[in-house]
């Protein structure tokens, strides 16, 4: 059976990016939660959760979101999970984990660019965040 997308569930999705973006990760966590099973745009919402509850504190929580992410978004994307996900099994003491995460994201620079209808949104491997309208 397939998910249906709803308008709702892209809108919950980008007001979670939002905010992310202006620093809310407990907002956007519930925008996440509110969306529920996102279908073709569960790789993304697992990606943004994952982030929101790295960013609230909740590291070894966003373990299993970063990793649903990494098999679901494509390899560009993929590279970035990891490097999050390596922080995480650090902070839970998974050192092996974390080697082979950070192995598996690659240590070259990378850049990620989410564009938006309205925006262009770019994640670096800096965790720097800017967005042009």
């Amino acid at each position: 059976m397939r998910t249906q997308l709803t308008p709702k569930s892209i809108r919950r999705i980008v007001a979670a990016d939002g905010y992310l973006e202006l620093g809310m990760p407990q907002q956007a966590i519930l925008e996440l939660e509110k969306a529920g099973e996102a279908g073709p745009l569960e790789g993304p919402r697992r990606l943004l959760m994952g982030l929101a509850m790295k960013r609230s504190g909740s590291l070894e929580t966003a373990i299993p979101h970063f990793e649903q992410a990494a098999r679901l978004m494509p390899s560009a994307v993929r590279r970035f999970v990891w490097s999050e996900l390596a922080a995480c099994y650090r902070h839970v003491g998974s050192e092996e984990l974390a080697d082979l995460a950070e192995n598996l994201g690659g240590t070259q620079g990378y850049e990620l660019r989410i564009a938006l209808p309205e925006a262009e949104l770019r994640i670096t491997s800096t965790e720097e965040a800017t967005e042009t309208i």
